[in-house]
This record gives structure tokens, sequence and C-alpha cells, in this order.
């Protein structure tokens, strides 16, 4: 029991510490990420140019210079005025500015989540291409010793011309996959160089040899997160906030606008100094914006609505989809057993029991059979990466 209780603690440990490695070598990368950052500064652009359409107008100012015919002295004006609009608009904007900017964070957050899970599942694909490279090759490795074995037991008679020939091709046909899949393997290593910033990644991708130890929870954990752990939601409300107060701005802006300026004047030797007071009263500018404002706020509220069913219907989907993965994980693991097959099929031909065609046959079923499982494996593992996407860190 106590060896039991042992056993089960370190593989706790050693999962956790999986989890925590693999955890590490995605913020490693997102650290590099170019993406990230400027994805980061086009939303504080983005928000920068909205606080900027709550600045006051530039003032203005004039100079007037004139002069006549008689002697009668040159005229000299100077106008300094500064119009705006309705003091309250300007609060009301500020508050939809206000409100934009936090939503702006959490619009940052998402960004950052959506990129972290494309690293997460570009590290899956890259640890899918190299389980499939490393089975390969074990089974060009065998076709490479039989060839060796039997090229010398042709030669006593042991094999014909033909049946060496057919171990050839058949090791021909496995080089081609890996050849196929290496490629593939390069433009993969490529990516994650382009998402590490350019920078190297080589003792990086030799860290990826195992899935990490994800797991499908129950509905509840999942409807909590799409409540508590998204982003998405949180931007949506608040943008659905902003825009709301953006229609009481759009009312506001429909009252009379100011203008307040001074007035300086030199004429035949004398000078005057004044106040100039204006309204701009806004019946043609401000025409039709409280009711797109008004549709713009519609807008966003359906938006929230569709986002929030969207997600649900994705993450059942995805929860779906992974536990019909992982029964079929189930039973393959079972019929495959520990993948001896080899080695029970060399000893059947080394005994004579089989014949050479009939080992190649079957080598090539259990090579698909294998092949087929290591496919579930890496389908289930972008399944669960896809339905875990809000348990990753967000900070």
């Amino acid at each position: 029991m106590k060896s039991l209780i042992g056993i089960t603690t370190i593989l706790t440990i050693s999962l956790s510490a999986q989890a925590q490695n693999f955890d590490q070598l995605l913020n490693s990368v997102l650290s590099n990420n170019q993406a990230v950052a400027s994805s980061r500064y086009a939303n504080e652009s983005e928000l920068l140019n909205l606080k900027s359409e709550n600045n006051l107008p530039d003032p203005e100012v004039e100079v007037e210079y004139q002069w006549g015919r008689h002697e009668v002295g040159d005229k000299f004006d100077i106008n300094v005025s500064q119009g705006f609009d309705w003091p309250g608009v300007y609060r009301a904007r500020g508050k939809a500015i206000a409100t934009a900017s936090r939503a702006m964070e959490f619009l940052d957050r998402s960004n950052y989540i959506d990129k972290k899970l494309e690293i997460k599942l570009l590290f899956i694909d890259i640890i899918n291409a190299r389980k499939n490279i490393s089975l390969l090759k074990s089974r060009i490795g065998i076709m490479d010793e039989l060839i060796d074995k039997y090229t010398h037991g042709q030669e006593r008679g042991e094999l014909t011309i033909l049946d060496i020939n057919k171990i050839k091709i058949e090791r021909a046909k496995l080089n081609n996959s890996l050849s196929s899949i290496e490629s593939d393997y390069e433009m993969l290593c490529s990516t994650l160089v382009g998402e590490n910033g350019g920078k190297e990644c080589n003792s990086l991708i030799e860290q990826l040899n195992e899935y990490p130890d994800d797991m499908i929870l129950p509905v509840d954990n999942y409807e909590m997160m799409l409540t508590e752990n998204n982003p998405m939601n949180n931007f949506s409300s608040l943008m659905s906030q902003s825009q709301a107060q953006m229609v009481q701005a759009e009312k506001l802006s429909r009252l009379p606008g100011f203008t307040l300026g001074y007035h300086h004047s030199w004429e035949d030797g004398d000078v005057f100094n004044g106040l100039v007071v204006g309204m701009t009263l806004p019946f043609f500018s401000t025409r039709h914006k409280v009711k797109a404002a008004k549709a713009m706020q519609q807008s966003l509220a359906y938006q929230e609505e569709s986002v929030a069913s969207q997600l649900h219907a994705t993450m059942m989907g995805n929860r779906n989809k992974a536990l019909s993965l992982h029964r079929q994980l189930d039973s393959y693991g079972k019929a495959l057993g520990n993948d001896d097959n080899a080695r029970l099929l060399k000893m059947a031909l080394d005994g004579g029991q089989i014949s050479i065609l009939d080992y190649l046959g079957e080598m090539a079923y259990f090579l698909e059979a294998r092949q087929d499982y290591l496919d579930l494996q890496y389908r289930y593992n972008q399944a669960l990466a896809e339905l875990n996407k809000y348990t990753l860190v967000t900070e």
C-alpha cells in the first residue's frame, strides 16, 4: 500500500512538473512574440484616437491689416477665439472613453490568450510530427536490419532476390513518408522561430516530447470559465456601456456651442480692445448622430449576446469532440497494447512461422494502426487545447 501511495505521489509530481515546464516554454515564446506587442500598441493607438475626439477645438488667431488710398492711416486687427461644445458633452464623452479604456484592457488580454493558444497548438503540431518521425525511423531501422541480414541470407539461398527487393521497396516507401513528415516538421520549426521573435528554438524544440497533461473538466467548470475567465465577455459588456454613454454625449451635442474671444483693433492712432462672444446652433451638423449612436448601441448589445452563445456552442462542441476522441483512444490503446507487435512479428519471421511477404504485410498493417493511434492522440490534444483555452494564464 505504501508503495502504491509512493508511486502515485511520484506520478502526480511528474505530471505537475511536465505541465509547469510546458507553460514555461509557452511563456518563453510569448515574451519574444512581436504580434502580442503589436496588438497591444494598435489598441492603444485606437484608444488615443478616441480620446483626441474629446479635446477642445484648436484656438483660432486672426490678424488683419488694411490700408487705404487716403492719408487716414492704416487699420490693424487681431482676433483670438476659442470654440467649445456644450460643457456636459465633454463629461459624457469622458465617461464613454474611460469605459472604452477598461474594455481595451480586456481586449488586450483576449488577444494574449488567443496568441498563447495559437502557440500551444503549434507546440502540439511539432510534438505530433516528432512522434511520427520517431515511429517511422524505428520501422526503417527494422527494415535496414532485415536488408542487412537477408542480403547475406540470399547468398546462401535463404531468400530470393525478389524477396530482398520487396523489403527494399517497403523501406523506400517508409523513407518517402519520413521525408514528407520531416519537411512538414522543418516548416513547423521555422514557424516557431517566427513566433519566437526570430530567435532560434533548437533547445526549446528538443523539450517538446510529450503532450501537455490537460484533462476534460465537468461542464460546470467550463460554464464558469466562460462567465468569469473569458475577457471577451467583459470587453463586449464594457463596449456596450461605453456606447450607451456615447449616446448621451450625442444628445447633449445637439445643445448650443459657444465661442469666446478677444479682439484688438488699431485705427487712426486709436486702440480698441474688446470681447467676442458667439453661439453655434447645431441644427445640421448633428442630424442623425443620435440615431446612429443608438443603432451602434443596439448592434453591440446583439453582438454581446451573439458572442456568449457562440462561445458556449463552441465549448460544448469541443468537449463532445474531446470525449469522443478519448473513447477512441481508449479502444485503440487496449488493442495496440504496449506496441510490441514489431518484436513479435520479428520472432515469428525468425522462427519460420511466417514468410517475409506475410511479415511485410503485417508490419504495414500495424504501422498504419500505430499511425492512426498517433493521429487520434494529436486530434485529442488539439481539441483539449481549444477546450481548455481559458485555463491559460492571462497575466
